[in-house]
């Protein structure tokens, strides 16, 4: 009889090792969901006034939208959209835009092992999609617009502050490898680069 006091005894010890298990995973992100808005650190960018036309060249990332969301304790789905290289060109009732925006789709790993506090999250990310180059003319009434599709993908090391409950900054520094256009101009002769970027975000669900 003496057996049913000790298997007792022994479950309420597993159940209070497994409850303070769980409890003491702080540092895990499944549930949480963020929305950026990233910032370019990197490149450059060029404005030339002329005669009645104004012209502007920028290199590298422009701005990016994300929204990411932790499907696992490290471990993050993530869905982006930017700017990179851009031109844009105005001369009287001329307007011409020209610019490579990818769209991509990836995951993100925070490891524990890596982690300064429960809220500063390095992570590493890998990402891949299409790079849209889009051109769009404007004289007067008439409009006009191509989209031209190359598959590419995008590199990161970086690292999330969750500053407090729903407020989130990050860096990062990334690679992007993109594949060749068709009809290479200025902007997508050579897309492939490094780059920097700082990011501002709302954050909620998680712990």
């Amino acid at each position: 009889m003496r057996i049913i006091p000790f298997v007792a005894a022994a479950t309420a010890a597993l159940s209070g090792v497994v409850g303070a298990q769980r409890s003491s995973d702080t540092f895990s992100l499944q549930g949480r969901s963020a929305f950026s808005l990233g910032i370019g650190l990197t490149g450059a960018r060029t404005e030339t006034t002329a005669l009645g036309s104004v012209s502007e060249h920028t290199t590298g990332q422009v701005g990016s939208l994300a929204f990411t969301h932790w499907v696992r304790p490290t471990v993050a789905v993530e869905i982006s959209a930017s700017v990179l290289d851009a031109d844009q060109t105005v001369s009287g009732a001329q307007v011409h835009d020209n610019a490579v925006v990818p769209i991509l789709f990836g995951l993100s790993v925070s490891p524990r092992a890596l982690a300064l506090s429960q809220s500063i999250r390095p992570y590493v990310s890998l990402a891949a999609g299409p790079y849209v180059h889009a051109v769009s003319d404007v004289q007067g009434p008439a409009t006009s617009s191509s989209t031209e599709t190359a598959l590419g993908a995008r590199f990161a090391v970086g690292a999330n502050w969750f500053v407090a409950r729903h407020f989130l900054l990050g860096v990062d520094g990334n690679y992007h490898a993109v594949g060749k256009f068709d009809h290479p101009d200025a902007l997508t002769r050579d897309p492939s680069a490094f780059g920097m970027s700082i990011s501002f975000g709302f954050a909620w669900g998680g712990r």
